[in-house]
């Protein structure tokens, strides 16, 4: 009896530390994602949007994947509130799959910030582009991985992980940190890889950044 008295009052005293913890609460990213959205742009041609981009702070600058501004069959034209914003190519690295398009001073987009905290495994991410060439959308998940974790092919090595959707057209986009400053770029699924995306990390465009205006 005085066993199962015991038992009881353990059980008890468990219930009761269960009831009494804080809730599991998820993050509201709803917030974030109004604010941050309207940075966002497709890239493409005259022909239609191909691929997503962002324009960074304090500059004239839109970034977005490499692959996308060689798919090109014309001049690039920024897509952004429902209207098209001529620009130009001033820097590219098809290592890294990232280039720089220029737009004129007036257009009105706002900018993103670019983060030069570490990124962590397991921090909450939010992905945003236009993958249907209309307005911009948004996924969500975790870093699941650094740079390092897929080694083939060799491309990816140099990739972050993520588990957030990366959708065709979603090229480019940013990768933002749940402060809502970039920590990557949109880049690349792979077939097999059940829903993991890649991004380029922030340190790669800022390393474009400094680098003089080349000729694409």
């Amino acid at each position: 009896m005085k066993k199962r008295a015991a038992l009881s009052v353990l059980l008890a005293a468990a219930v009761g530390a269960c009831s009494s913890a804080a809730p599991l609460l998820w993050p509201d990213f709803t917030q974030a994602i109004q604010r941050h959205a309207p940075a966002v742009v497709g890239v493409g041609d005259a022909h239609g949007v191909l691929g997503s981009g962002f324009r960074i702070q304090d500059t004239r600058f839109v970034a977005t994947a490499a692959h996308v501004v060689r798919s090109l069959q014309g001049p690039p034209i920024i897509r952004w509130a429902s209207r098209p914003w001529p620009a130009r190519v001033v820097r590219i690295d098809d290592d890294a799959d990232i280039a720089l398009l220029e737009v004129d001073s007036d257009a009105p987009m706002p900018g993103l910030a670019l983060s030069t905290r570490p990124v962590l495994a397991g921090q909450w991410v939010i992905v945003l582009g236009c993958p249907f060439g209309a307005a911009p959308t948004a996924t969500t998940g975790i870093v699941s991985a650094l740079p390092g974790a897929v080694l083939e092919p060799a491309a990816l090595a140099r990739r972050m992980q993520l588990n957030a959707a990366v959708n065709p057209g979603n090229s480019g986009g940013p990768v933002l940190g749940f402060d809502g400053q970039v920590i990557g770029l949109a880049n690349a699924t792979i077939p097999g890889g059940y829903g993991l995306g890649f991004a380029v990390p922030v340190a790669a465009l800022a390393a474009l950044l400094s680098q003089q205006p080349s000729r694409p």
